[in-house]
Formats: structure tokens, sequence, C-alpha cells
């Protein structure tokens, strides 16, 4: 009797770990992760006032497991477009880059 309740407390906790394990972190579409990898380089940038990337990398690295390596690839590329375009922007366009990276990429920031 004690091996049973002990076996089943066991499957409880397992399953409710899983549980939360998948509603902490959804799956993105590959546009969503193309766009998280975007707000990376941009929040990252230091010609824009550089962000702490700890937990942007952190989401990043789980959603590209399991993921097409040309997906991933093309995010890469993605995060170091942004890069540049922050490095070679004027005021005005910098000014843009703030306020999406305020705005749309607020999701990532933590």
């Amino acid at each position: 009797m004690k091996f049973f309740t002990i076996s089943m407390t066991a499957a409880v906790l397992a399953a409710a770990a899983a549980t939360a394990a998948q509603a902490a972190a959804p799956r993105l579409t590959d546009a969503s992760y193309l766009q998280a990898e975007r707000c990376r380089g941009l929040i990252g940038s230091k010609a824009l006032g550089e962000i702490d990337t700890t937990s942007i990398d952190a989401f990043i690295k789980d959603q590209s497991r399991g993921r097409v390596s040309y997906i991933v690839d093309r995010g890469e590329s993605a995060r170091a477009d942004a890069e540049r375009e922050a490095r070679k922007a004027g005021p005005d366009a910098k000014a843009k880059l703030i306020a999406e990276r305020d705005g749309a990429c607020s999701n990532y920031k933590s």
C-alpha cells in the first residue's frame, strides 16, 4: 500500500512539473521566433543603449531547440541585420528602433 501511495505521488508530481514546463514557454511560430531574434539584436545593440540580454538569450536558446536549422540560421541573420541597422542608423531611425525595442520587443525583456 505504501509503495502504491509513493508511486502515485511521484506520478502526480511528474505530471505537474511537465505541465508547468509547458505553460512556462509556449512554442513560438517561426515568424515569432524570427521577430524574437530581431528583438535580441535591438536589445543588445550598443548603438541604441545596450540592455541586459540574459533573459532573451535564455528564451531564444529554449525556443531554438528542435527548430529547423534553416529558421535558426535566418534568426541569426535577423539578429545581425538588426544590430547592423542600429549601428548605421541616423537620429530619426534610431528613435524608431528604440521605439520598436521598447514596444514590440518589451515581451522579451525582463
